[in-house]
This record gives structure tokens, sequence and C-alpha cells, in this order.
């Protein structure tokens, strides 16, 4: 590596891939090094894919995205943490995609952004796993019904970045809603079956608009590995359901919900409680929990399968029980594959789900049961 070059690094001490830089000085040399756990070329970048990099004589090599009206900065190196790269568009992420050798396992995290915790253990988790990681920040807004909260929803990308780049991630595919859905767009994934759950039931054509950008976002990045939470449960089913019956090459990673210490999941919607909300909000996963109790206390009281109504009753009356809660849209025991009603329950599980609105916010959550 060229003396006058320092070698960049992960959040979580990985080396990055073969980068090549474009230097101000020495007449505009080329340097490259390499730096990704012992081999030099794998994952080498096209020369074309640039960024501002700062080296080690405290001058600046400017490097530049295709067509991208946006670039990432790089605040502080200091500690080998080189930021996250923003790709605003389809041709940049394809680029960068398109340089990496067929060996390299490419690790992506498709978001909404306005991150928690939640999704930062994804990107952790497609950290550990992988050669490169990439995420998206994207609000999507053909999963958004009428008076639901796109226009409202948090946006926070420079923040969103700083966080991602914290853990792990080496680029960031954040495009706009024309990048992604041109004028002339027609062509959606319209998964059947998934209106008739309780969840689509109380959302017309979410997973139709859910279906249509996870197949646009695997085509675009063609990762390895995709990561998704286990919180929006219907959806990692469709998710799975897609990408099996398109022959999609990629692994769906399902990861177990993230909850804050007193029990609620991790969700971006949480900002939108007030204190008192917040404060009432556990009971969401506590009603779920009363029907884990009554689950796995089946065998003691000899019984090999349960009515699923005696779960969906055990839910309903603990939320009840909050008289924030203004409405229960629904309590679902469903097939753990299909997500299909469960009549009876047994030795297989089941997920039980539910949505509910305490005060204004409209709040999901489930547990798995086997």
């Amino acid at each position: 590596m060229p003396a006058n070059c320092q070698r960049f690094y992960t959040a979580t001490g990985a080396a990055r891939p073969c980068i090549t830089l474009y230097t101000r000085f020495n007449h505009n040399s080329i340097s490259s090094f390499c730096g990704r756990r012992g081999y030099a070329s794998s994952a080498c970048f096209r020369p074309d894919l640039q960024r501002t990099l700062l080296t080690n004589s405290n001058r600046r090599t400017h490097t530049f995205l295709p067509n991208s009206q946006r670039m990432s900065t790089l605040p502080n190196l200091e500690n080998n943490m080189a930021r996250a790269i923003i790709h605003p568009t389809i041709e940049s992420i394809r680029s960068v995609r398109k340089s990496f050798d067929p060996s390299v396992s490419v690790g992506f995290v498709p978001t909404m952004g306005a991150l928690h915790e939640g999704h930062l253990s994804l990107a952790r988790a497609a950290r550990s796993q992988n050669d490169v990681v990439i995420a998206s920040i994207f609000v999507n807004p053909t999963q958004f019904g009428e008076g639901e909260d796109l226009d409202k929803y948090p946006r926070q990308l420079e923040k969103d970045v700083d966080l991602l780049t914290e853990n792990g991630v080496d680029h960031v595919f954040a495009p706009s809603s024309g990048m992604m859905y041109g004028k002339n767009h027609t062509t959606y994934v319209d998964p059947k079956g998934f209106d008739q759950t309780k969840e689509g039931t109380s959302r017309p054509n979410h997973f139709r608009g859910v279906a249509t950008i996870v197949t646009k976002l695997l085509n675009i990045v063609q990762p390895t590995n995709a990561y998704f939470g286990q919180k929006d449960a219907v959806q990692c089913v469709v998710i799975r359901r897609i990408v099996d019956d398109l022959d999609m090459d990629v692994n769906v990673q399902i990861m177990d919900t993230v909850r804050e210490k007193d029990g609620l999941a991790m969700s971006s919607r949480n900002a939108y409680l007030t204190p008192e909300e917040r404060d009432k909000a556990p009971i969401v996963y506590k009603a779920l929990c009363a029907a884990r109790e009554v689950f796995e206390s089946r065998w003691a009281r000899g019984m090999e399968e349960l009515d699923a109504n005696d779960l969906q009753e055990v839910v309903e009356k603990a939320l009840e029980t909050e008289p924030l809660i203004t409405e229960v849209q629904y309590v679902a025991i469903d097939d753990l594959e299909t997500m299909q009603p469960l009549s009876k329950v047994g030795n297989g599980g089941c997920i039980v789900s539910l949505a509910c609105i305490l005060g204004s916010v409209r709040l999901i959550d489930n547990i798995v049961l086997r």
C-alpha cells in the first residue's frame, strides 16, 4: 500500500474492499490499496466509482459517484471510519454492484429510514456475515393507503447514513420516488391471498406495494443475503413467497424482533406516541405474552391442541384492560408458513399477531409460538 494513503475500515473493524483513490497531489497520481481480510482483488471497485477521502498527509482526494448529484462526505476519518457512500440513482448502485468479483458476498438491508435499534441490528448481522453491506433508505409510497402517514413519515437521511456507517454499512441506496416509479410505471407484483389476511384487510393493497418495492430493490442490488425483521410478520412471509415463486437468487434472513426494555417492539412510528401513550404501550407485548403462557401450559392441562379462538380471546382481553387503546383492529392466529388463519394450534405452532390503535398511533406486533 502506498505510503501516502491510509487503509479505511468499517465501524466493526473489517477492512473495506480494494478502493481506487484519485489524489490531488503527485500530479493526480492514482493509488490503489486493498484491505479486505487478506485478499487483494476480490472486491475491487471500478475507477469511476470515486469518493472524498482524507490521506494521512491531511490533503483531500476527490472522488465522485457517477451520475450522482449528491456526494457522501467523510467528516471524520481519524478513527479509520469512512462514511457510507450515498447512491441516489439506480445506475450508481448498479455500477458498484457490478464492480464486485463474483466471490464477494453482499448483504442488503432495505429500510424506509427513521432508523432505530431494530434496523441497526440487521445492519450488524449483515456486516458479520458478508464482505460488503448495502442498505437502502426509501419511503415507499405504494405501500401506504389513503389516509395513512406517508406525508409525515420521518425522513432524516443524513442522520440515518451516519447510523448505518457506525454499524458497518458500506453503501446506501437512497433513490427518489421518481427514480423508483417513473411516469410510465405500470408493473406491480401482487402476491395472491395476502390481502385476505387480517393485516391485508386492514391495509388494502399494502402487500402489493411491499412485494413490488422489495422485488425492485432485490433486482437492483442483487444481494447474496437480504435481512428483514420479524416484527412485520406477514411481510416476512410475503418476501419469502416472492423470492421462492420468482426464483430469485438471494437468501432471505429473518431476524428476531428487537424490543425496548419494557417489551415494546421497536418501530419508527413509536416516535408518534405521547409520553403517556409510550408509558402504556408495553400492554401490546404483554397481551401477546399472555397467549404464549396459555400455549405453553397446554401440556400441563393434558391438551395436544388448543382452539385458536381461545388464544385470540386471551389477547383481546388483555388489550381491553388499557383505556388508551381505542381500537383493536385484529388479533390473528395464523400458520407460520402461509399466514393463513388456523382453527386449531398444535405442535406445529403459530404466529399470534395484532394491530391496535393506542391514542392515535397504529401499533403492530407478533410472537411465534412453537
